[in-house]
């Protein structure tokens, strides 16, 4: 078994639409959202008109939202799900392996072994 820990593939499938997304950041002012994503007010000003912005920029944005952060949470309580369930199989397999080397001194030991 083998720990795949935040891939590459946990990542959103659909975005929501560029307003909702500024919708869930309290429609912060473009200079703001200039500021954060590193490109022009009148960039910002142009995509608020239009309604759409590059799927970069919503995705930069989407991880701040609560679905973005609902994702995070999700992604993290999986992860540690899977990490635990990977500890205890390592555990058993110990286990049985520091039972298997017993056994396994026993036969060796003098008098352990059938003759």
């Amino acid at each position: 078994m083998r720990l795949h820990l935040r891939s590459i593939d946990h990542g959103p499938v659909s975005l929501p639409i560029w307003q909702s997304i500024l919708e869930d950041l309290a429609n912060p002012p473009p200079t703001r959202v200039a500021r954060v994503l590193g490109v022009s007010q009148r960039t910002v000003y142009r995509w608020n008109a239009t309604g759409h912005a590059p799927r970069v920029a919503q995705l930069a944005l989407f991880w701040l939202t609560r679905w973005g952060q609902s994702l995070v949470h999700a992604n993290a309580e999986r992860d540690c799900v899977e990490a635990v369930g990977l500890a205890r199989s390592l555990g058993d397999q110990v286990e049985r392996l520091n039972a298997e080397v017993a056994n396994l001194r026993a036969l060796s030991a003098p008098g352990g072994g059938h003759d």
